[in-house]
């Protein structure tokens, strides 16, 4: 048993010895071109991934929520009043142009009556001077519902305007006072000569009497008889004077009653011309703003150049009911641009023309493609937008489209107002290798 145990003893004890010459001579045997080739694929290897990792950008972004529209938002025109609607001749998608009438709701008026009616006071300047026909322009017999009355309040103010004009009774009246006038001062130059010459003989008069006078009364048989009739000589000249001066008075006086007549019709004028004007103006101003209210009231109106679009299945007189959107107006399209709900977090980071990639989820990226834009501006104050879990800070960004929407696969895509996506605004180029390193020293730190 001693000697059985010895020898699995021995045996125990001569096994490493075994093994460890059997590895050395296979570590000895080892070939060296293998070493070789296994160093080189390491080294190549390393020198790889240092190249991709310089030359893989793998840049940061801040993504937000994008909305795409236009200059030109659509607008939805809505029913201010029930009632049944006529439709005109467009139907969905069609152009139409601005202050075209795409429906009526029925109403009183007849729509082509007060369609003429306005395209006239469109053309009508109440402040210049009216023509011999003007008042003709204006169609007496029209049905214009309520507006029947404003109409008429306004073409009787412009028919008083027009028979004023017409009958110029105030130039009338002054032309005649002025001739009267005329006449007068011809007749006041006249009385002016005679009084002249009234006066030489009153002199000659008194000259005579004055030197009868002084004469010796005894010395002249007629003394008395000379002297009394120089006496009525001259009493008669003074008395002819006299009244030549009063009636060149009542001239001078009639003349200048004349002439305030003249500034009293003025005034009467001014102000009878100033009162037609006033009427004529409310009138006018009273039809107008009446006929755009009847507008807003009935009719939807293209409110500029466009494409009609139907809010809901409409047929001809079906009714609808007021604050009812019915259709809807899409402008051309313009200048295409984003706007952008920026979270607060990581906003700081965002400049003005950082590179933006959009991804339109009407246009899944992987088939068609993302758009290319640049930061335009950024808003200086938040804006809080509740979510679901709570409310967040955001910022209004407004990314330009230089290329509109074609996309970096070659596609243009449709523009279609209120388009939703994702953008991911660029804030900086970094390099797959710089990010490694970054987290090799954020773990550092």
């Amino acid at each position: 048993m001693n000697w059985i145990r010895k020898k699995k003893r021995g045996k125990t004890e001569q096994t490493p010895s075994k093994r460890s010459e059997e590895i050395s001579d296979i570590v000895d045997r080892m070939p060296m071109a293998f070493g070789r080739w296994v160093a080189i694929a390491v080294v190549i290897f390393s020198a790889l991934l240092l190249l991709f990792g310089w030359i893989i950008k793998y840049p940061d972004t801040v993504t937000g929520y994008i909305r795409i529209n236009s200059n030109n938002a659509p607008v939805k025109l809505v029913a201010n009043v029930s009632g049944n609607i006529h439709l005109a001749s467009f139907h969905a998608q069609d152009e139409v142009k601005k202050g075209e009438y795409i429906a009526v709701v029925e109403n009183p008026a007849n729509t082509e009556n007060v369609r003429k009616i306005m395209e006239l006071v469109g053309l009508f300047n109440p402040n210049e001077p009216l023509g011999d026909s003007i008042q003709g322009m204006f169609p007496e017999k029209v049905s214009l519902g309520d507006l029947n009355l404003k109409y008429y309040a306004f073409l009787s103010a412009l028919k008083n305007q027009c028979d004023y004009r017409k009958e110029n009774v105030y130039e009338k009246q002054r032309i005649a006072i002025l001739d009267d006038v005329r006449w007068k001062e011809s007749i006041l130059e006249e009385s002016g000569k005679l009084l002249q010459i009234t006066q030489e003989k009153l002199s000659i008069s008194q000259k005579w009497m004055e030197k009868y006078v002084s004469l010796n009364k005894d010395e002249i048989i007629t003394y008395e008889y000379e002297v009394d009739r120089s006496k009525n000589d001259y009493l008669s000249a003074k008395q002819e004077e006299r009244n030549l001066q009063k009636e060149i008075s009542s001239i001078r006086m009639q003349i200048a009653e004349n002439r305030n007549q003249l500034n009293r019709l003025l005034v009467e004028q001014k102000e009878k011309e100033r009162s037609l004007q006033m009427d004529l103006l409310a009138s006018f101003h009273d039809l107008n703003d009446n006929l755009k209210a009847w507008e807003q009231k009935f009719v939807f109106k293209a409110p500029f150049d466009g494409k009609v679009e139907y809010l809901k299945f409409l047929a001809e007189n079906q009714f609808v009911q007021a604050g009812e959107e019915v259709f809807g107006v899409v402008p051309e399209e313009t200048n295409v641009f984003g706007q952008v709900l920026l979270p607060a977090a990581g906003a700081g980071k965002v400049k003005t023309g950082s590179r933006v990639t959009v991804k339109l989820d009407n246009y899944p990226y992987m088939e068609y493609g993302s758009v290319e834009g640049a930061v335009a501006s950024i808003s200086l104050l938040s804006q809080p937008q509740k979510t679901e879990q709570n409310t967040l800070e955001t910022y209004l960004i407004v990314v330009e489209l230089p290329g509109g929407l074609t996309t970096n696969y070659g596609e243009t895509l449709a523009f279609q107002y209120e388009i939703g996506g994702t953008a991911d605004i660029i804030v900086k180029e970094r390099r797959l290798i710089e990010r490694l390193f970054d987290n090799l020293k954020y773990r550092t730190k």
